[in-house]
C-alpha cells in the first residue's frame, strides 16, 4: 500500500528515441513521420489511443458525482464495472493494479505483488507500449504519470517518451502539450490526486468528491487537446478511462472489501456501442484492446489474460444474469444483491443425486453466481483470486455449504454440459476458466462422453489450480457429439469455479486439390497413356483420408470415385473432374482438367495393286488420320495420297505410310511392279496390309507385279505368263514358215 503522504516529485523527462523509431512502416502508417516534438517521435498511424488512469477512483462514488468530461466518454461508449484480485494473489494497491492494466495479465503472471516491484516478471509480461514498439518501431508512444513507477518501471520498457511529472497539474500540462502539438500514436496518462484524497479523507467524504471533480476537469483538458489536433477529423481514436483500485469509505485500500476491489473500464471508440454497459469486461482487457486498435495481432504465446473488448463473447452462464436471486441463508451479502441461482442455463444440468440434503441453500450443489455475491459471503478465503471468471460463473463451494447442518455425507455434485456438436475433425480441445482451491478432503474431475457413451476421465485436479485450461482431446472416428461433466466432492474443504466452457475444433477449411499430369503434345493427343495424380494442400491425396479428407474424381460425368492412387487414363477422349471433401462434408468446388485425349495406337494401313496402279487406304479409331502419303523414289520424297498411283511400263516400287492426328505412324508398306516384258517374279499376289500397331519394318511389306504389253496394261499372276507363251508360239510358227520358203527357193 502506498503511503497517504504524497511526495511531490520534480519533473523528470526521459526519452528513448532510437533511430529505428523513425523508420517508415507502410503496413500501419498514415503518412511519412514528421519532425519529432520535444523529444517525442512523430507518429504515422491513423489509429490513435489514449488511456487515462485515475488512481484510487471509486466508480460507486463517481456514479453519484457530476463529472461531465468522464460522462462524455461514458455516453459515447461503454462502462464496465468489475472486481480486482485481493490477497493471497496480491493486495489492492497500485503496483499490481497498474501492472495488470499495462500488461493485460493478472498478478500471478506479471508477479508485481506490491509497490516494491521486487521479483516482478515485467520482462515476459511487458506493457502494451512496448509491444506496440516491437510490432512497429515507427509507432510513437508516450507515457506521462504523476506516480513515478508508472513511467519509470511499469512502462519503462520500450516507450519512446516517459515523463514523471511529479504532480497532476504537470502531468496534465505535458499530456495536453504533446497531444495538441506532437503526434503520439499511443498515450498513457496517470493522474494521482483522487487516490491522495481517498487516503486523506476516505471515499465517502466531500473532499473525495471534490477531488473527483477537479480531476474530471483535467480529463476534460486532455480530451479537448485531442479534439484540437489539426488531424483529428482524419484519425480514429480509442479513449479509455480506468482505475487501479478503489477506496474504503474511511480511507485506504489494499484489502478485500468490495469497495477496494472494485474497478472499471470506460471506453469510447469504433465498434463500441454508445451509452452501453457490460459485466464481462475487466481491466486486463485494456492492453489487448489498445493493441488490436493499433493493428497488432494478439499472439497466444504471450499468454495474456485479457482480450480485445470486441472479442469477449458472453457464455451460457451469463444468460442467467436476469434470473439471479437475493441471498437465502447467507447473511454477509446485502439483501438487495442479486447474485446466485441453481437454475442451469439452457442445455446444462446439475446432477445432485449424490448430494445430501440440507446445508447452506445457495451452495447446495453446483450454483451459478457473480463475483460481487460469492466473494463477499466470507472474505479472505481465496475466493477473490477467481479473476479469470467473467460475469456469471459456476461454483461448487463445499466449505460454505458445510456451514449449515445437513444430512450425512459429503458435498457431491456434477455439472453436466449440453452435447457439443463435433465436426469430424479428429482433434479438439476443452477450454474453461478453472479456479480450484484445496483446503481439506475434496476432488475435482472432468469427464467426457461421446454420443451418449460411458464418461471417460479427462482431467483430475490434485493441486491448487487457477488458470485458463485448454485440454487436448482425441475424437473417436465417427463421433457426432461430446458431453462434459464437472464432478466436485468435498468435506468442509474449499471450492471449484468453472467458467467460459467451450469445446473447440479447428474449423474445416475447404480442401484445395491439385491435379498433376504430363503436358499434352502440341496435337492435344497423348500417344502414351498419361498418369493423373491428385494431391490436397500439397500432400498426397491418398494419405489425406487419414485426416478426414476424401478426394474424388469423375470420368465423363459418371459416378464420383474415391481417389486412392494415381490413375492411368485409357485411349479415347475422357472428361476429367476432381474435388476433395473434408471431414465436415465441406466440398470443394468441382475442378476440371477438361477433356484428356489419348491415342496410343497407330492407324490401320492397307495397300494393293490394281492393274498397273497402286491403291492404299488408312483408318484410325482414335485421333483420326492426319496424313496418308506415298513415295516412288524409295522414300526420298513423299506426296499426299489422293488417288491410285500409276506405275507405268518400267519397274517401280510405290511406298505408302500413314500418320494419325496424335502422331502415331504406321510401318512403311511397298507395292512393287516389274517392267513390262520382264518375267514375273511372283505367283498370284495378295493385297498388302499393315495392321494397327504392326511392327513390320519398312521395305518388308509389298508385292511384285509383272509388266504385259507395250500399252502398259497392268497384269498380274498366271494370266500374264500365258500371254507371254502365246507370243513365243507365234514366233516359232513364223520362224518355221520362213525356213520352208528358203527351202523352196533353193529348189
Amino acid at each position: 500500500m502506498r503511503s497517504s503522504h504524497r511526495v511531490v516529485r520534480p519533473l523528470v523527462v526521459t526519452a528513448a528515441v532510437a533511430v529505428a523509431a523513425m523508420t517508415f512502416s507502410p503496413a500501419a502508417s498514415a503518412a511519412v513521420p514528421g519532425a519529432p516534438y520535444e523529444g517525442l517521435p512523430s507518429g504515422t498511424k491513423i489509429q490513435k489511443s489514449l488511456v487515462i488512469g485515475l488512481d484510487g477512483a471509486s466508480i460507486s462514488v463517481m456514479d453519484k458525482t457530476e463529472l461531465p468530461a468522464i460522462e462524455s466518454v461514458r455516453t459515447a461508449g461503454m462502462t464496465a464495472v468489475s472486481n480486482l484480485f485481493a490477497n493471497p494473489m496480491a493486495p489492492t494497491v497500485s503496483g499490481p493494479g497498474w501492472s495488470s492494466i499495462a500488461t493485460g495479465a493478472w498478478p500471478d503472471k506479471h508477479q508485481v505483488v506490491d509497490n516494491s516491484f521486487t521479483g516482478n516478471n515485467l520482462e515476459q509480461f511487458t506493457n502494451f507500449q512496448d509491444r506496440l514498439e516491437h510490432s512497429d518501431s515507427a509507432t510513437s508512444t508516450l507515457v506521462a504519470g504523476t506516480w513515478g513507477p508508472i513511467p519509470d518501471i511499469i512502462f519503462n520498457s520500450g516507450t519512446d517518451l516517459k515523463i514523471s511529472a511529479g504532480s497532476d497539474n504537470n502531468t496534465t500540462a505535458k499530456a495536453v502539450d504533446y497531444l495538441k502539438n506532437g503526434n503520439p500514436d499511443s498515450t498513457f496518462v496517470h493522474l494521482d490526486d483522487v487516490d491522495g484524497a481517498g487516503h486523506n479523507s476516505g471515499s465517502s467524504s466531500a473532499n473525495y468528491q471534490a477531488q473527483l471533480k477537479i480531476t474530471d476537469a483535467k480529463v476534460g483538458e486532455i480530451l479537448a487537446a485531442v479534439k484540437a489536433r489539426p488531424s483529428y477529423a482524419a484519425e480514429e481514436w480509442l479513449i479509455v478511462v480506468t482505475a487501479d483500485h478503489g477506496h474504503t469509505p474511511t480511507g485506504g485500500h489494499g484489502g478485500s472489501t468490495q469497495l477496494e476491489r472494485q474497478s472499471f473500464v470506460i471506453a469510447q471508440g469504433s465498434g463500441i456501442p454508445a451509452n452501453s454497459t457490460r459485466e464481462d469486461v475487466k481491466v486486463t482487457d485494456i492492453a489487448p484492446t489498445v493493441l488490436k486498435h493499433q493493428g497488432v495481432a494478439i499472439d497466444p504465446a504471450w499468454n495474456l489474460d485479457g482480450k480485445p473488448i470486441d472479442e469477449i463473447v458472453p457464455d451460457a452462464f451469463d444468460t442467467l444474469r436476469g434470473q439471479l436471486k437475493p441471498r437465502a441463508d447467507e447473511t454477509a451479502v446485502g439483501a438487495d444483491v442479486l447474485g446466485w441461482t441453481h437454475t442451469a442455463p439452457e442445455g446444462w444440468s446439475i446432477d445432485n443425486s449424490a448430494m445430501p440434503t440440507g446445508g447452506i441453500a445457495e451452495w447446495s450443489g453446483w450454483s451459478f453466481a457473480t463475483d460481487e455475491f460469492w466473494t463477499n459471503i466470507e472474505r479472505n478465503q481465496g475466493r477473490e483470486t477467481s479473476v479469470r471468471n467473467r460475469n456469471v460463473f459456476a461454483v461448487a463451494d463445499s466449505d460454505e455449504w458445510d456451514d449449515k447442518s445437513h444430512a450425512a455425507g459429503k458435498f457431491d455434485s456434477t455439472l453436466v454440459s449440453p452435447a457439443f456438436s463435433l465436426n469430424g475433425n479428429p482433434a479438439a480441445s476443452v477450454n474453461f476458466a478453472s479456479n480450484y482451491l484445496i483446503d481439506g478432503p475434496q476432488s475435482a474431475e472432468v469427464f467426457i462422453s461421446f454420443d451418449g457413451g460411458t464418461p471417460q476421465l479427462l482431467k483430475a485436479y490434485k493441486i491448487d489450480t487457477n488458470r485458463m485450461e485448454s485440454l487436448p482431446l482425441d475424437i473417436p472416428a465417427g463421433a457426432k457429439e461430446a458431453q462434459l461433466r464437472f464432478k466436485y466432492t468435498g468435506t468442509n474443504s474449499a471450492f471449484w469455479t468453472v467458467d467460459a466452457v467451450t469445446l473447440t475444433q479447428e474449423a474445416w477449411t475447404v480442401p484445395v486439390t491439385t491435379a498433376s499430369i504430363a503436358q499434352a503434345p502440341a496435337s492435344g493427343w497423348y500417344t502414351t497413356a498419361p498418369t493423373l495424380t491428385l494431391s490436397v494442400h500439397g500432400g498426397a491425396a491418398a494419405l489425406a483420408a487419414e485426416s478426414g479428407i476424401r478426394t474424388e474424381y469423375q470420368l465423363n460425368d459418371g459416378e464420383w470415385v474415391t481417389y486412392v492412387a494415381p490413375i492411368q487414363l485409357a485411349d479415347g477422349e475422357t472428361k476429367v473432374n476432381y474435388r476433395s471433401v473434408n471431414g465436415g462434408n465441406g466440398t470443394e468446388e468441382t475442378k476440371t482438367l477438361g477433356t484428356i485425349k489419348v491415342d496410343t495406337v497407330a492407324p490401320a494401313l492397307t495397300s494393293v495393286a490394281a492393274n498397273r496402279t497402286a491403291v492404299a487406304s488408312a483408318t484410325d479409331a482414335g485421333s483420326g488420320i492426319a496424313t496418308l502419303e506415298y513415295s516412288v523414289d524409295a522414300g526420298s520424297t513423299w506426296a499426299p495420297y489422293t488417288a491410285a498411283v500409276v506405275a507405268g511400263n518400267k519397274a517401280a516400287t510405290v511406298l505408302f505410310r500413314a500418320t494419325d492426328v496424335a502422331g502415331n505412324a504406321t510401318a512403311t508398306q511397298e507395292v512393287r511392279f516389274v517392267a513390262v516384258g520382264a518375267p514375273s517374279e511372283s505367283a498370284q499376289p495378295s493385297p498388302s496390309t499393315s495392321a494397327p500397331g504392326s511392327a513390320t519394318a519398312p521395305g518388308t511389306a509389298g508385292t511384285d507385279h509383272a509388266a504385259q504389253d507395250s500399252g502398259g496394261l497392268a497384269s498380274t499372276g498366271a494370266s500374264g505368263g500365258l500371254i507371254w507363251l502365246s507370243s513365243a508360239a507365234l514366233m516359232l510358227v513364223l520362224g518355221g514358215l520362213v525356213l520352208r520358203l528358203r527351202k523352196r527357193a533353193r529348189a
